[in-house]
């Protein structure tokens, strides 16, 4: 097997959107950090370098971890404008470390280009902002987010990066409200798509809703004409499944995005394992 475009290597971690990328020049993409103390023999020490970071949105499942990562690699941070300060002030973040992201912004890095679409982030049952509720210190312990973490409910942002080799991976989540986005992705047809699979049916919110049909999610998925389909935010899901459950789910959808799309794979990463992606050659027996 002959690599005809230059690989990248990628790790999920299954807890909200995080992810690992080290490019093809060698400098490593974070998205979303954040590594609890509860996943199995890992923690925020095994990250190795992070010269970028991607927070998609201020939620804490998408960014306590993010201060450690600054301090510790210098980080450029790209994330929503409009929570740019809290998340300063927060992590105590250097303001020349932060790049803020507005709807339209176009980006262009040493390793990459990258484009930002306004987003919408999932149901969430009505919440509202309440000084008195700190979502991140009843989950986590941690008090201080609390300003970041509402504005996390408010303010997402999707992403499609354009690596130097024009490989594009498209960061997607929560509600498709914008069809004027979602069109032009369709048209893009990113290399790799990187989305939310916890999806609730119609009209439910994260308190009352389950988890739509196999065949609903394959059908979110392959339409963005994308070749490789990444989904993230399984443990969403897993607080109302088992691993079991969840497994076979995943091979329905498998089944049906090849239905749907012949050209497509999906791929539900295993946590924490490297995968070698890029566009490779052998011959035909």
């Amino acid at each position: 097997m002959f690599m005809l475009s230059h690989s990248f290597k990628m790790r999920s971690f299954n807890v909200g959107n995080g992810h690992e990328i080290v490019l093809p020049s060698g400098k490593t993409l974070l998205i979303d950090p954040y590594y609890p103390d509860k996943t199995p023999g890992h923690t925020q020490e095994d990250i190795q370098g992070a010269d970028y970071v991607i927070v998609t949105h201020t939620h804490f499942d998408h960014e306590l971890n993010l201060g450690y990562i600054v301090h510790k690699f210098n980080s450029k941070v790209i994330l929503p404008a409009a929570s740019a300060l809290a998340e300063a002030k927060y992590h105590r973040l250097p303001y020349d470390s932060i790049y803020p992201a507005f709807p339209g912004s176009k980006m262009t890095f040493p390793d990459f280009s990258i484009e930002v679409f306004q987003a919408k982030h999932n149901t969430l049952g009505a919440a509202c902002y309440d000084p008195d509720v700190d979502v991140t210190y009843k989950m986590t312990g941690v008090k201080g987010d609390l300003d970041a973490d509402a504005l996390g409910g408010i303010f997402s942002i999707d992403c499609l990066i354009t690596l130097n080799n024009g490989f594009k991976i498209l960061l997607a989540s929560g509600q498709n409200v914008w069809e004027e986005s979602i069109s032009k992705f369709r048209e893009i047809r990113p290399n790799m798509l990187i989305r939310q699979c916890s999806v609730r049916p119609m009209g439910q919110d994260m308190y009352s809703g389950g988890q739509v049909d196999a065949e609903t999610l394959a059908k979110l998925f392959t339409s963005y004409n994308a070749q490789i389909l990444v989904p993230f935010h399984m443990d969403s899901i897993l607080k109302k499944w088992d691993e079991e459950k969840l497994e076979q789910y995943f091979r329905d959808v498998a089944q049906k995005v090849r239905e749907l799309d012949p050209g497509a794979v999906f791929l539900p990463p295993k946590a924490w394992a490297w995968y070698n992606i890029g566009i490779d050659v052998s011959l035909a027996e």
